[in-house]
Parts: C-alpha cells; sequence; structure tokens
C-alpha cells in the first residue's frame, strides 16, 4: 500500500502532472515547499516508497524494478498516462529505471544527487 498526496487541481486537463520520489529515509514532506510553488502550474503527486512515511512494507529484500514498479502501480490506479518525474538520489534511480523500461509514462525527468549506481 502506498500513500500518496495530489496537489494542485487534479481535474485541470490543462495541466501536466509532475511526480516526486524521494531519497531513503525521507517521507513526501520534504517536497512540501516545491510542491506549494508548483501546484500552480502542475497536478502535482508525490508518495512515500515502500517502507517509508505511511506506506507499507512488504518483506525485503526489494529490487530497483520493484520500487520503480510500485511508481507505475500508482500511476495506473490514478489513471494517470503521463507524468514528468523529479527524482532525488534513490528516486533518481527510480527514474533511471522508468525512462527506461516506460519512457513512454515520463515527458522530461529531472535526476537529482543520484548516479548509475548507489553504493557497492
Amino acid at each position: 500500500r502506498l500513500h500518496y498526496r495530489i496537489d494542485g487541481d487534479r481535474s485541470a486537463a490543462g495541466k501536466p502532472w509532475l511526480m516526486f520520489c524521494n531519497s531513503l529515509g525521507t517521507d513526501l514532506h520534504m517536497w512540501d515547499a516545491q510542491a506549494a510553488a508548483l501546484s500552480q502550474h502542475y497536478r502535482v503527486l508525490r508518495y512515500d516508497r515502500r517502507g517509508h512515511g505511511l506506506s507499507s512494507a512488504p518483506p525485503p529484500p526489494y529490487a530497483l524494478s520493484d520500487l520503480s514498479n510500485d511508481v507505475l502501480a500508482l500511476l495506473d490506479a490514478l489513471e494517470i498516462e503521463r507524468t514528468h518525474f523529479c527524482g532525488l538520489s534513490i528516486g533518481g534511480l527510480t527514474g533511471q529505471w522508468l525512462g527506461i523500461h516506460a519512457g513512454q509514462r515520463l515527458g522530461k525527468i529531472l535526476l537529482c544527487a543520484t548516479s548509475a549506481k548507489i553504493g557497492t
């Protein structure tokens, strides 16, 4: 179960979606200031990744594909066909996976403080 929040007017068909994906050890509130500023121009979607914030924690281990498929399942559940995506740290890894495996679902991808591989 993924906890999420939508900021901005969800029914505003003219506004594009923008999804935020946070770093390890944080929850969707790390994006509060950005959501407040950008919800005037976007329908902002942010969520707590599995095991963080108010999202459930199924038994580990988790692969990057699991975390990325959580994003796709959330988009599907909310009937969001396409979104811009901003990911920080492991959220950036998630964005890279999505860009490779589900690029048609993304507009622009912003990758912040991330790498193609984190750790060993």
